[in-house]
């Protein structure tokens, strides 16, 4: 049999056009056709390759391959592999990238059919990696090919379902490196948009949480960054973070974050009738390598890191942590330093940021990126006293806000100790490469009137000033 052979739905043959010895195979074919057309037809108008499999014999029959988006790979392997377990082995192993294991374990016969066998629709969703190189979100669906307890045949579908996004990504050759990004977006995510940072143009790739006022469903319609960014604060952010959001996710503030990092994360709180909740936003360059390329951003509830807390109010401690590293988020670190300035306590501000990370990134893996973000937080937690206001500004930034401390060569001393055991981190996947950091530091003396954001702005310009060392560097102001 070809591999290039297509079999049309509704299409019957002709029993009279073929000899007597063979009329009564036709007519079967007509039969098992007319038998699945119910289910065809709803499949078909989603599912591009469609595969009819008897679960006795686990022989397989092509229904259905047609159309653009035709899963070859599928195809080729089913007429190479015409039992249904060899075919599903080969197929896994060879075209999906992500959750292998589970993927595996669930495509098995006798799970499939205890998830169908009611008449239930039983669909996985997947990384798929094609021979070209491309990758694309991919599903496939079992259903029962006729009614619960009178059909030994199922059907086995593949769509891609990552038409959406693709209207809207040129480039969708990703690596396999930012496959661990692009899958949390795709599937952990309930609201993904893309965004024109330039423009402020913002497309809905996916709205399944929350609908701002002003917007509507995933679709073609083009939206101002303005209805997303200012209307969303203001009727979803918790109070307290609503100041520190409208500057977080700015177009401003994101161009900014996104111009030596391919990835900007923080989190923040929602109101939602009257109960806190913690939630999480991520920027992502779409193409690392074009500068003032389109970004998506995803928004996601991220409470269930609290499910195992034996007791409610523990949420609001998690709620001004940050999940990664166990330090403070940024929202509730900047409100403490603030609050120490407000009551006039005197202290150093110092500015992290990890030099190159972007390249740890593209040549280790974000698996082990986050590795160097965790490795970090836990020097500084080390490094600095308890009552020292330690926190994470997102992506691979740090804050430190060290109370009572007015001397520049103590405070060098002290961020030179945390530079050393930076460098001294045990991370085997590096393979011996150092991890330096850039830091600026400013300080705030009792009687200043200078507002935090004078602060900042001076520590984060010292950060600046350090980038031109090669090596960890500290800019004192």
């Amino acid at each position: 049999m070809q591999s290039d052979l297509v079999i049309k739905e509704n299409e019957l043959l002709d029993p009279e056009a073929y000899p007597e010895e063979q009329r009564g195979l036709v007519e079967d074919f007509n039969a098992r056709i007319r038998r699945l057309m119910g289910i065809i037809t709803g499949i078909g108008k989603e599912y591009h390759t469609i595969w009819v499999i008897n679960a006795n014999t686990k022989k397989m029959y092509l229904y259905r391959s047609t159309g653009e988006n035709t899963n070859r790979d599928a195809v080729e392997l089913g007429f190479r592999f015409d039992n249904y377990d060899r075919f599903i082995e080969e197929y896994v192993d060879r075209c999906v990238v992500n959750s292998i294991e589970s993927i595996q374990r669930d495509v098995k016969l006798d799970v499939v059919f205890s998830r169908i066998k009611d008449g239930e629709l039983f669909s996985l969703d997947y990384m798929r990696l094609a021979d070209d190189g491309n990758m694309s979100y991919h599903q496939m669906a079992f259903a029962l090919a006729g009614q619960p307890g009178e059909t030994d045949n199922f059907i086995l579908a593949f769509r891609d379902i990552d038409k959406s996004i693709r209207k809207h990504i040129s480039d969708k050759r990703y690596l396999r490196e930012q496959l661990d990004i692009v899958e949390t977006l795709s599937r952990d995510y309930y609201n993904i948009f893309k965004i024109n940072p330039k423009t402020g143009d913002v497309v809905i790739l996916k709205l399944d949480g929350y609908v701002t006022k002003g917007m509507e469903g995933a679709g073609e319609k083009v939206y101002s960054y303005d209805v997303l960014y200012k209307q969303y604060v203001k009727d979803r952010v918790y109070s307290e973070d609503q100041e520190w959001m409208y500057d977080a996710i700015s177009l401003k503030t994101i161009n900014s974050k996104l111009k030596d990092n391919s990835e900007y994360v923080s989190s923040y709180r929602v109101i939602d009738n009257g109960e806190v909740h913690y939630y999480q936003f991520t920027y992502i360059l779409i193409n690392a390598n074009i500068q003032g390329g389109d970004i998506l951003a995803g928004f996601k509830n991220v409470d269930d890191v609290v499910e195992s807390a034996k007791e409610r109010q523990n949420l609001e401690i998690l709620a001004s942590t940050d999940i990664m590293t166990g330090i403070l988020n940024r929202g509730s670190g900047e409100r403490k330093v603030i609050d120490a300035m407000g009551q006039d306590k005197a202290g150093m501000l110092c500015i992290m940021d990890v030099d190159m990370f972007k390249d740890i990134n593209d040549d280790y893996g974000h698996s082990v990126g986050d590795k160097v973000i965790r490795g970090i937080a836990n020097v500084l937690k080390h490094t600095f006293k308890d009552e020292d206001i330690i926190f994470r500004l997102g992506g691979d930034e740090y804050a430190v806000y060290v109370g009572g401390l007015e001397d520049a060569e103590t405070g060098r001393t002290m961020v030179e100790k945390a530079f050393k055991e930076i460098e001294d981190m045990d991370i085997p996947e590096l393979g011996g490469k150092k991890v330096f950091v850039s830091a600026g530091a400013a300080f705030f003396k009792e009687g200043n009137k200078d507002s935090f954001e004078e602060l900042y702005k001076l520590a984060d310009s010292g950060v600046y000033e350090s980038k031109k060392v090669k090596g960890s560097a500290l800019k004192i102001f």
